[in-house]
């Protein structure tokens, strides 16, 4: 199926996620594809420029402060120049109003490209989806959810992150404001206090069968969903099961929870 090049607006609606339910996504692409027909090579030459920008200010934030991160920066930074190229390339030849087709079409030397600035294994663009495609050629900052289920493909990949993806602006901005300063494990840790429940568990058993990846699944797509709300129930949490972790693991989960939830608050999140 082909994506309208006005990806935001198009994949929401597509994804029955309404304004009051989700706001924009943070992570946006309409400014950059925004009237893509009948525009004129500045215009494209501008957009590019954008994503550009967008991934240096991704690469400028990459944690090497542990030796274990350092290859996957040598990575990134060895792979940048020919990454932007299939950037440019995927702007200028309107890539991204179908972007399997536009990676079905790229040559294995750009495949190689996409699989190390993505860490990812082998691709073949014949099996992935339009969502696994289309995040291959963005910036990770710029990542989509097409779907709203509250995970992101990347070629045969998926990965979940908080804030999601489709979160509005605010809790992004509250999000990066509490992080500020935390190394990459402590931020995986942080997002791990506020994974969602979406798994499938047999009636008969209740073992866990599958995680359940949809939009009607996804709680943070539905309507009257409450940031605030979820960040208290953790905490609450937290205090029932104190006795069952390290007090260092309490400590940094109370902290960071509760400054968490002071800056939705700052921001006027419900």
């Amino acid at each position: 199926m082909k994506v309208d090049p006005i990806l935001p607006t198009q994949l929401n609606a597509q994804s029955k996620v309404t304004s009051s339910e989700v706001n924009a996504p943070a992570g946006s692409f309409e400014s950059v594809l925004e009237g893509v027909e009948g525009e004129t090579s500045a215009t494209r030459v501008a957009r590019f420029s954008e994503l550009q920008e967008s991934f240096y200010d991704w690469r400028s934030e990459l944690d090497t402060t542990h030796p274990l991160n350092l290859p996957r920066y040598d990575q990134v930074m060895g792979s940048s120049d020919a990454f932007l190229g299939i950037v440019e390339k995927a702007v200028m030849e309107d890539g991204y109003s179908d972007p399997l087709a536009f990676v079905q079409g790229l040559s294995g030397v750009e495949l190689d490209t996409l699989k190390a600035m993505h860490s990812t294994g082998d691709l073949n663009p014949a099996t992935m989806t339009e969502e696994g495609a289309l995040n291959l050629i963005l910036p990770f900052n710029e990542r989509q959810d097409i779907d709203n289920d509250g995970f992101v493909e990347k070629g045969h990949g998926v990965g979940w992150s908080f804030p999601p993806v489709n979160a509005p602006q605010h809790v992004h901005d509250a999000w990066k404001e509490t992080t500020e300063g935390m190394t990459a494990g402590e931020k995986m840790m942080a997002e791990a206090a506020l994974l969602p429940s979406m798994l499938r568990r047999d009636n008969a058993t209740g073992e866990v069968t599958q995680v359940e990846r949809s939009e009607s699944n996804n709680p943070y797509a539905r309507a009257g969903f409450s940031y605030v709300a979820i960040v208290q129930q953790r905490l609450d949490s937290l205090e029932a099961f104190k006795h069952d972790m390290s007090s260092e693991q309490y400590d940094f989960k109370k902290d960071f929870l509760t400054r968490f939830r002071g800056h939705l608050s700052d921001e006027g999140t419900s």
